[in-house]
Formats: structure tokens, sequence, C-alpha cells
């Protein structure tokens, strides 16, 4: 598990461009509930007491790349099923309305258009809430924000995952943060996967 998040934070361009390669779940429901209840395994078994321990630390990230995998997978595949979504994306996405085609490359690509949309949603950082939440209204008419029970308890836990993945568990002063309790971590969990449950039963309603 150590060596797993060790190489998490270790990366090149080259696996940059292979992310623009990788297919999206086809049941990102599924894999995030495995990681739900995996992770509460391990911080079950494994987890400290104090609030500094560093797999109640490591058990936190996952949580918030699960939820921005579960987030980029099902918006991926919604916008790439449903071709009015892509449509309304194209329309009002201001990146990707900016983008231009000659005839020639439409028709010597008839793919063109939408590659160019996965690529662009495969781009998103999922981590970005407020943006995610507009992408989701844009393409699905669902606004994910509206469903989150405390959004400020979302919000905070993005912002200390990064502290965790790119500064070690310390804040910008340099202060090791020591709030990731079992009992933090199992309620952020707690509080991302009612999240997660809210915003598939909202995505299903609307092709129902």
């Amino acid at each position: 598990m150590i060596e797993d998040f060790d190489y998490g934070l270790e990366h090149d361009e080259s696996e940059l461009d292979d992310w623009l390669d990788y297919e999206a779940s086809a049941d990102p429901y599924r894999v995030f509930m495995d990681s739900y209840h995996h992770t509460g395994d391990l911080l079950a078994d494994h987890g400290g007491v104090r609030g500094d321990h560093l797999v109640n630390r490591m058990i936190f990230s996952q949580q918030i790349t699960a939820l921005e995998a579960y987030l980029g997978d099902t918006l991926l595949n919604e916008v790439m099923r449903d071709k009015e979504a892509m449509q309304r994306l194209i329309d009002k996405d201001e990146d990707l309305a900016k983008e231009k085609f000659t005839l020639s490359q439409i028709s010597n690509d008839p793919g063109l258009v939408e590659r160019k949309v996965r690529t662009h949603l495969r781009e998103i950082q999922y981590h970005n809430l407020k943006k995610v939440d507009v992408l989701y209204s844009i393409a699905l008419g669902v606004r994910i924000l509206d469903l989150a029970a405390d959004k400020a308890s979302l919000f905070k836990a993005v912002l200390l995952r990064h502290d965790c993945v790119h500064r070690n568990g310390f804040d910008k002063e340099g202060n090791e943060i020591d709030v990731f309790t079992k009992a933090f971590v199992q309620d952020t969990a707690d509080l991302i996967k009612a999240f997660v449950k809210d915003i598939q039963q909202a995505v299903h309603l609307r092709v129902v």
C-alpha cells in the first residue's frame, strides 16, 4: 500500500499521455463503492488513533481520489452515450466553444469532434468541484453541489487532500496537519459516499 502511494506521487509527462488513452469504467459507482468498503476495512484494521497517522492520511487521500474518478468516469460515460448532452457541452463549455475545425478536417476524420470532447473531459481536474458542478449542469442538467449535505466539509477535504499529496501532510505554512483521526477519516468517507449516491440517483433519474 505504501509503495502504491509513493508511486502515485511520482510521474512523468509520458504518464500524462497515457491518461488520455484511459478508458472510463463501465460502472463507476460500483468501482467507487468497492473503494469505499476496502478503504474502510483498511482504516479499521490498520488505522491509528493519532490524527497524524500515516495510514489514516493515505486512506483519506484515496477517498478523494475515488470521488474524482467517479465524477470523471460518470460524466464521460454519459456524454459519450448521449449525443444531446455532448452537443450541450460543445455549445456551452467555454473551452470547447473555442475549438475551430475546417470542413476538410471533419470530412477526413468523422470522429474528430467526439475525440476532442473525450480528451477535454479527461483533462478536467475533478477535485475542482465548482467546475465539475458547471459541467454536470451543462451536459446532464444536474447541479451536483446542490446534492451535497455539507459542501463546506467537501471543499475542506479537497484542500486537505492537496496538502497530503503535495506537502506530505503539512500545510503551506509548514505546520503538520493532525486532523486525520479514524473518526474524521470515516466521517469524510461517509459524507463522500452519500454525495456520490445522490449524484448517481440524479444521473439515473434523468434517463429513466
